[in-house]
């Protein structure tokens, strides 16, 4: 199986203390998403953008009958997943140095999610199984 050629960025994103589940997840989805979709390089350098919302009571669930470690029915930290797919690095990079971004969405993530408790993770998909 080969990996996918189109690069792809994750980031895990905490939720700012005093924010519950419910607020991170309207907040990010309502009113973020689309202030960063008004940024004109998000729509050039970017294929594909979205979230993953943690739902707590399926990770609950689903953690509880896994049959795997103790620590997969704990909640995590992280609220949800930011997934940004690109033809390169280069073309992430660019929207995340944006004065725009820097100007307008950069400070926005600050009324939902706690900056410094992000973790970004790089690379390409490998597809193991697809119906």
């Amino acid at each position: 199986m080969t990996p996918s050629q189109r690069f792809r960025m994750v980031v895990l994103v905490t939720p700012k203390a005093g924010v519950s589940q419910e607020e991170f997840s309207a907040y990010w989805k309502d009113k973020h998403a689309p202030l960063f979709l008004t940024l004109a390089i998000s729509k050039r350098n970017l294929y594909k953008y979205e979230q993953f919302h943690v739902d707590p009571k399926l990770t609950a669930l689903l953690g509880a009958n896994s049959g795997w470690s103790a620590s997969a029915s704990a909640l995590p930290k992280f609220g949800g997943v930011a997934v940004f797919e690109a033809e390169s690095p280069e073309k992430v990079i660019e929207i995340f140095q944006d004065e725009e971004y820097l100007r307008v969405v950069a400070p926005d993530e600050g009324e939902f999610c706690d900056r410094a408790g992000l973790y970004i993770l790089a690379g390409h998909y490998v597809t193991i199984y697809e119906v």
